[in-house]
């Protein structure tokens, strides 16, 4: 068949041929009409990202959609290296179906970034409607994705804090911070936020930038609130590379502050999972829930690969 294949660590994957998938017990062969470039795609293949895969020859991405031997179109996720969804075929661990009228290219782009505010506002942070929430650390695609998460699970205000002004400004927020002003000024404007009342956090960039949160959380900067206040619910997905935090006492103490994290180990169950995703695509389906994408034939996986750099850009590889 033929696959986005990376050969060595720091090079763009080409499209070459590689040997077909023979599906095991518990696996799905998928035939692959599309599979998006993220940007863990992009620091797999310059060898800078935790889940780096171990043995090369690898195939790219690890979601996608495409059609299974009825002719039935699936959203799938595949895990069993060196396979992975940029290729003609894929062996799926999972699938869900997707519903008349939801674009297999976008699904491709969208259900993925989706998941990742989907899974820590439902099954961590426990969102209630009404409540604030800040995305701390998600400019572009991933900002406008957690806004629309955010919104359609019950938020009453979203907040938007990151690098990218210009981009921000286009996902639909309440107010944006911008995350490259003076640390002094950054706290400020947590603390000015803060006093609104903030109820869930999704952080996305660990370091420095949560540490200046947690210490704007400091009371009386904290939301006044009686017995049943469930507190500021801290939920990172940053990546194990993200380095450290120093927390102060009184960070916690005297806060409100629950942290937490959301990845592998306390993830939910695959049929809990499939639920969010049939939920995102019956949105998708209805229209509350879109993103713009760029579509590429596979075969220019170069010329993609380059373009997925933009952080305003979710490129799209197709077959066929």
């Amino acid at each position: 068949m033929q696959a986005v294949v990376l050969q060595h660590l720091g090079e763009v994957p080409r499209f070459t041929t590689f040997r077909d998938p023979v599906a095991r017990d518990h696996e799905i062969l998928v035939r692959v009409r599309a599979a998006a470039i993220r940007p863990a795609d992009l620091k797999i293949a310059r060898g800078h990202h935790p889940s780096m895969p171990m043995e090369l020859p690898h195939l790219c991405g690890r979601d996608g959609t495409g059609y299974v031997a009825t002719g039935r179109p699936v959203y799938f996720q595949t895990r069993r290296s060196p396979y992975g969804a940029m290729a003609e075929y894929a062996p799926a661990d999972w699938i869900v179906p997707i519903p008349d009228g939801v674009d297999m290219a976008m699904a491709a782009a969208l259900v993925g970034p989706a998941l990742r505010a989907w899974l820590p506002l439902a099954m961590r942070a426990d969102l209630e409607p009404g409540e604030t929430v800040l995305v701390l650390g998600a400019s572009g695609v991933m900002g406008r994705l957690a806004v629309q998460a955010a919104r359609l699970q019950g938020a009453g205000r979203v907040l938007v804090a990151g690098h990218r002004v210009d981009l921000m400004g286009l996902t639909g927020a309440d107010a944006v911070i911008d995350l490259g002003q003076a640390p002094s000024m950054l706290q400020y404007a947590f603390a000015s936020h803060a006093v609104d009342g903030i109820d869930v956090v999704l952080d996305y960039v660990w370091g420095e930038t949560l540490e200046l949160l947690l210490s704007a959380m400091v009371e009386p900067h904290g939301p006044s609130a009686g017995s049943e206040y469930r507190g500021v619910r801290v939920v990172s997905m940053a990546e194990r590379c993200a380095g450290s935090v120093v927390i102060a006492p009184t960070a916690l103490r005297d806060s409100r502050v629950v942290l937490m994290g959301a990845g592998p180990a306390n993830a939910p169950g695959i049929e809990d999972v499939r639920l969010l995703v049939e939920e995102i695509l019956a949105y998708m389906r209805l229209g509350d829930l879109r993103m713009n994408v760029d579509t590429m034939p596979m075969a220019a996986v170069e010329a993609a690969w380059r373009a997925a750099r933009d952080p305003a850009r979710r490129v799209v590889l197709t077959l066929d």
